[in-house]
Order: C-alpha cells, then sequence, then structure tokens
C-alpha cells in the first residue's frame, strides 16, 4: 500500500469546514475514490472510558489500543505525531484520499474556507501550499477560487491536483 494524498481543509472557526467535507466526500466517493478523514483540535478530550480494558491496557503501557465492535472499530495511539502526514499514513494507507480538517500550518496541500461574517480576511492567503479558497466572497488573490455551491469542481480539484501526489481516480 501507499501512502495517501492528503489535503487540509482550514479556516477560521465557525467558517464551515465541516460543512464542505460533508459535502465533498459524497461527492468524491461516487467518483470511486475511498476517502479517510482526520480532524485536528486544540482541546483535550478523554476518548477512553477510565476503568474500562481499553483504558486499563493503555494505563499499563501499550502506545496503541484498539475495540473492535460489531459495526466499528475504535483506535487509540498514545505515540505523540509529527503532523497529518505522519497519521495518515500510519492510520490510512488503503485510502486514496485523506482529507484533514484543520493542521493549518503544516507543510501539506491544502484549501481554506472563508466567510467575511467569520473573520476579515483568509489566513492562508501567503501560504505556498494553498491550493484553492472556497469562500462566500470576493477576495484580492491569484488562485483558485471556488463558490460553496461547486462541490463538484472542488471534488475534481481534489481528485486531480498534482500537488497532492499521484493523479486520483
Amino acid at each position: 500500500m501507499t501512502n495517501p494524498r492528503i489535503v487540509c481543509i482550514v479556516g477560521a472557526s465557525g467558517s464551515g469546514k465541516t460543512t464542505l467535507i460533508e459535502a465533498v466526500v459524497p461527492a468524491l466517493r461516487s467518483k470511486g475514490v475511498t476517502v479517510a478523514t482526520l480532524k485536528h483540535t486544540h482541546h483535550r478530550l478523554n476518548l477512553d472510558v477510565p476503568g474500562k480494558d481499553t483504558w486499563r491496557h493503555a494505563r499499563a503501557g501499550a502506545q496503541q489500543v484498539a475495540l473492535v465492535t460489531p459495526t466499528a472499530t475504535m483506535y487509540l495511539d498514545y505515540r505523540v505525531p509529527s503532523g497529518a502526514g505522519e497519521i495518515a499514513s500510519r492510520l490510512f494507507a488503503g485510502a486514496d484520499l485523506v482529507i484533514a480538517e484543520g493542521f493549518k500550518w503544516s507543510p501539506l496541500p491544502k484549501v481554506e474556507v472563508f466567510r467575511r461574517a467569520h473573520s476579515s480576511s483568509p489566513i492562508c492567503l501567503e501560504d505556498p501550499h494553498l491550493l484553492a479558497l472556497v469562500t462566500d466572497d470576493a477576495v484580492d488573490w491569484d488562485g483558485r477560487v471556488f463558490g460553496f455551491g461547486d462541490v463538484d469542481g472542488i471534488a475534481k480539484l481534489l481528485i486531480h491536483e498534482p500537488a497532492l501526489g499521484h493523479d486520483g481516480k
């Protein structure tokens, strides 16, 4: 298996990153693309239940713990990753494309979601890894700009963009 293509969807809180991902994933899937997602947060979360078996395994020193049920698998990795690229290659080797929500300061290709109602200007215009803006406003930028309704255009960008690695499906 090869490392998957990865793109970060970035933008201010409340700008519509998750909503965009919810629209683009089905469009990609309909084109035969296997998609995985990765969400970054600055909040500390307790993802396991203290006292339960998986928590006890980790507390005993296991660096990786998985809980398998008939409908899903929960995987916890207690090793500190170096970034989204390492996480994607570690967890999603079978995916064609990983969409990472967040990781705006990473050196990975990114698409910024910008709504003037949530911030005064885009945050990544000077980033050489910025592939496109998705916006509801006019922005003074020479790069690719998509409206929120152009889900098919955004999906095509994510499939065929050379900066993401090999040509998609």
